[in-house]
């Protein structure tokens, strides 16, 4: 069904979602457990997981260093130190999440392309390392992309939020998401296409959708926003809050990899667009019925009403295809006679 395959699109930059494959590192800490909890025995905080996971070999060169722990460590702020594989260290800051649970270790500039890393999280429980690779991605374009088109690999995305929605939207997704690039310079600008059902051939009978510009002054890392952005879809328009897109062209264009997406959907927005597919308008029932999966409305940063859904997806890959998405608009899909079904 044509308007609930861009209703997922609206889920997610109104064209990307992924599922979650963060999966857990089977590695074991090292170290004499750390004394934790306040020095009156061993610590039982663990690590439940890595983003990467150890042994990564294509890992992304612009990555965060994440270590999820099965509580907050109980001695404060656990420290990740990170080196090359050179023994040079890699200059960057260690956060945590809301909760507390999660260690993430920024680097102060990209890592560099095809290089060796160990991360090592220093916690209440010992030291606990791990080793990747980041891909090749980040050399320099060899190629024009102009005309070049996308496949979005949904399911190898890490949909990271809202938690436990994704699986459900993708298993009844049956067409795929397609992109296309129209320019480079002075900014990327790409525009946004479904495929037939099963395939990955462009729907000529559905809307095509332009992206906002992005900047690719970084070129071939390109960032779109944060900004609030309107998306026509299914002949609504939806406005995706504080939207930012990001990824990375390989040198040859043969794909782009370590895509991310972030942004705000507010359910009072979406409200005409899912309102017949969940049997309401309403936004509070429409929050009840995400709530359902796991999923919580928040705090809208737009006027601090709790009808947001916080969107964050990274990991996202694309590969070429030979054809070029053609943009279509309504009155053109009107026009021919194929599409009158």
């Amino acid at each position: 069904m044509k308007n609930f395959a861009w209703m997922i699109p609206g889920l997610a930059l109104v064209s990307v979602i992924g599922c979650s494959d963060k999966g857990d590192d089977s590695g074991s800490p090292t170290g004499d457990g750390g004394g934790g909890d306040g020095g009156t025995g061993a610590c039982e905080v663990e690590v439940d997981a890595s983003f990467p996971v150890d042994g990564t070999p294509d890992a992304y060169y612009r990555t965060t260093i994440e270590f999820e722990l099965s509580d907050p460590d109980p001695e404060g702020t656990p420290t990740v130190t990170v080196v090359d594989g050179a023994g040079a260290t890699v200059a960057g800051t260690t956060t945590l999440n809301e909760d507390g649970d999660v260690v993430i270790f920024t680097p102060d500039a990209p890592l560099s392309a095809a290089t060796n890393y160990t991360a090592t999280l220093d916690w209440c429980g010992g030291t606990y390392p791990i080793t990747f690779t980041t891909s090749s991605l980040g050399g320099p374009l060899t190629t024009d992309l102009v005309g070049k088109s996308y496949v979005i690999d949904l399911a190898s995305a890490d949909f990271v939020e809202p938690a436990g929605v994704a699986d459900l939207l993708l298993g009844s997704l049956e067409n795929s998401i397609l992109l296309g690039v129209q320019a480079t310079s002075p900014d990327l600008q790409m525009i946004g296409a479904i495929s037939v059902d099963g395939g990955t051939d462009q729907d000529l009978c559905t809307e095509t959708i332009p992206f906002p510009a992005a900047d690719f002054s970084q070129s071939p890392y390109f960032e779109v926003g944060p900004e609030d952005t309107t998306i026509s879809v299914a002949g609504y328009n939806i406005e995706i809050l504080q939207l930012e897109v990001t990824g990375t062209f390989a040198a040859d264009g043969s794909y782009f990899g370590g895509g991310t997406l972030s942004g705000e959907l507010d359910a009072r927005l979406l409200a005409p667009l899912v309102g017949e597919l969940l049997g309401t308008k309403d936004p509070d029932e429409i929050c009840g019925v995400v709530a359902g999966f796991g999923v919580s409305c928040e705090t809208c940063s737009s006027d601090g009403q709790p009808y947001c859904l916080g969107v964050y997806v990274r990991d996202i890959t694309a590969n070429e295809l030979s054809a070029t998405i053609v943009p279509r608009s309504t009155a053109e899909i009107e026009a021919d006679p194929t599409c009158a079904e």
